[in-house]
């Protein structure tokens, strides 16, 4: 049998009752999952908290109506990209073009036709899934699977605006491989791009599932965690040290210890401008580190910078 395609979610803002259960009933051939709203305030909710494929708008409807939905949709980063389709009876030509200018993809006329719908939802859906595979490919660390830099930069924003809502904290972790310079030089850079690969994969599993990981760029990794505090954030570092220092074949084949530097830092308790503040808090927490002669981890706390308490000390990495 052949394996099904994966539901594809459509968030459907409709005030009207009948509407919306007579596009769930037209597009229940697709390979959707239909996700209501019944006014735009709540789908700009809702598409915050879901991040459907596809959002149907209503046009016209109380309180927030299509216009303001969709200017809420375009100013949030998280929601920035998610294609939107207007649902209207509106014939005006100069209300199609300004929604259209906003960012709209499409539009679908009421009353509805069942063949015109599902084959506006299919293509705005086929271009979404073009669309993720190719920032997917863009965002991705070449050697080590990864985030790269500028997945970094749009994550953190996200993350950022999101604790910035919800209240709560947002961690930042800057890690740097010791001494990783003499791997390449003695072992090689194939040996050097081993333990790259080690490394960011111990790193995958040492974090919390929804947490991100980048590759800042050569031995230098950045983890961004939601929700997450000090004490949270350096109980990650201790995981993935200890998952360093047992790596083993395939990606350390010559048995090196292989230890890090770490820099944390929390916007918890913080009075912050904007992300890139915790990035330069986590950058000069990891200078610390080093200073204090690697394989340390320092935090950026209360506006002062400290050695971390608890974290186990692992030996130097010897390439001797």
């Amino acid at each position: 049998m052949p394996i099904p395609e994966p539901s594809r979610r459509v968030l459907l803002i409709e005030d009207s009752v009948v509407s919306r259960r007579l596009v769930s009933l037209i597009l229940r051939p697709e390979s959707v999952a239909i996700v209501e709203a019944e006014d735009g305030e709540r789908g700009f909710e809702q598409a915050y908290r879901t991040l459907p494929d596809l959002i149907l708008l209503d046009l016209r409807m109380p309180g927030w109506d299509g216009f303001v939905t969709l200017e809420h949709l375009k100013e949030e980063a998280r929601t920035r990209k998610i294609p939107v389709i207007f649902l209207t009876a509106e014939e005006a030509t100069s209300a199609k073009a300004k929604a259209l200018d906003m960012g709209a993809v499409d539009f679908v006329s009421k009353p509805f036709d069942p063949i015109e719908l599902r084959a506006r939802v299919r293509a705005a859906l086929r271009a979404k899934q073009t669309q993720d595979l190719l920032e997917q490919r863009a965002h991705l660390d070449g050697l080590t699977g990864l985030g790269n830099r500028h997945a970094l930069v749009e994550r953190l924003a996200s993350d950022w605006s999101q604790s910035r809502r919800r209240g709560s904290s947002l961690a930042v972790i800057m890690a740097d491989l010791d001494r990783f310079k003499a791997v390449n030089d003695l072992l090689g850079h194939a040996a050097g791009d081993s333990i790259l690969r080690g490394a960011a994969e111990a790193l995958s599993q040492a974090v919390r599932a929804g947490d991100f990981v980048a590759r800042y760029g050569g031995e230098e990794f950045v983890i961004v965690a939601s929700d997450c505090d000090i004490p949270g954030a350096t109980a990650i570092v201790e995981r993935f040290r200890e998952a360093l220092l047992a790596m083993k074949e395939p990606y350390n084949p010559h048995g090196h210890r292989v230890t890090t530097s770490v820099g944390v830092a929390s916007s918890q308790g913080l009075m912050l401008s904007g992300p890139e503040d915790l990035i330069r808090q986590a950058d000069a927490a990891l200078y610390r580190a080093k200073e204090a002669g690697r394989d340390a981890v320092w935090i950026y706390d209360g506006g002062e910078f400290r050695s971390a308490v608890g974290i186990r000390i692992m030996n130097t990495i010897s390439y001797g």
